[in-house]
């Protein structure tokens, strides 16, 4: 066989094993990149905690309501579907910082904490964002707040952003995770009229709070809001 041609039948060779290489990569690289995308999932933060009870009324503690409360979260979110990591799901006291380092290693998608709130007088749910919000963390906020307006509360006190007298402050889970995050004050712990509420309608509260974010997680994958928000 001559040289000329022994060569160019190399050349072929090389070039099929060089684009079938190629190929190899490119399917590899879809496969990393797929398996690297981040998960759906989302963070319950049941506030307070172990000796840091949070706000009382008589025997009542916030930790144990906060806790009641995002246990039936969870198991509404997981019949839907959805991956669901709590920062304590018993009587556990972990730090701010430790909730949020939490929430960011897991990766989540979005991040909500549960409490209720505390005063000489006052009563109805408020939902705190970060003082520049973005759109996922404000739709968030106002989904879950018009869900637990329908189930009843005995006011809504609205959708707020940055710290209780301090629009230019951030309370620190808002400020600390990466994901879009809200902290839903469900109702005053001090006010008998929203402790009968929280009561009777625990199970349809849990249900309204994981139906609001299963639509804020809808509407991230179809293009309504940002898929991958993350704060600054």
């Amino acid at each position: 066989m001559p040289r000329r041609v022994r060569k160019r039948k190399w050349r072929r060779a090389a070039l099929c094993i060089c684009s079938a290489l190629l190929i190899l990569f490119c399917i590899a690289a879809v496969f990393y990149w797929q398996s690297a995308k981040r998960e759906i999932s989302v963070c319950l933060d049941a506030g307070h905690g172990g000796n840091d009870v949070g706000a009382i009324q008589g025997e009542r503690y916030e930790k144990d309501d906060n806790l009641r409360l995002a246990l039936l979260v969870r198991d509404a979110l997981e019949e839907r579907g959805v991956t669901v990591y709590m920062t304590r799901d018993d009587d556990t006291f972990l730090s701010l910082e430790e909730r949020c380092k939490f929430a960011n290693r897991k990766r989540c998608t979005l991040f909500v904490s549960l409490h209720r709130n505390s005063a000489e007088s006052g009563n109805g749910v408020e939902i705190w964002v970060e003082n520049t919000p973005g759109k996922t963390d404000w739709a968030l906020a106002e989904h879950i707040l018009d869900g637990l307006s329908e189930v009843g509360i005995s006011k809504a006190r609205g959708v707020k952003s940055g710290y209780v007298h301090n629009a230019d402050g951030n309370y620190y889970v808002n400020a600390h995770t990466n994901m879009p995050s809200c902290l839903v004050e469900n109702g005053f712990i001090t006010s008998e009229t929203d402790n009968e509420l929280f009561d009777e309608n625990l199970d349809a509260y849990a249900e309204a709070i994981a139906q609001a974010i299963y639509l804020t997680l809808q509407e991230t994958q179809s293009g309504v809001l940002p898929e991958s928000e993350t704060k600054t």
